[in-house]
């Protein structure tokens, strides 16, 4: 779980910092932002009921 967690955290850091560079480069943040970050909350909440879904009972990890 801690594993998961991790990587959507890296991802989204990555997302972010390449706004931030398009925000350096124009001035202006793109209309679709919002968007591109809801959906991926969206998918970052898909992933962690599954991942709790399909993990077994007595893991300990």
């Amino acid at each position: 779980m801690a594993g998961t967690l991790r990587m959507m955290l890296a991802i989204a850091v990555l997302i972010l910092a390449g706004y931030g560079i398009y925000f350096l480069w124009t001035g202006s943040i793109p209309a679709h932002t919002l968007q591109v970050i809801g959906t991926y909350a969206i998918f970052t909440g898909i992933v962690f009921v599954i991942t709790l879904i399909t993990k077994p009972a007595g893991e300990k990890h």
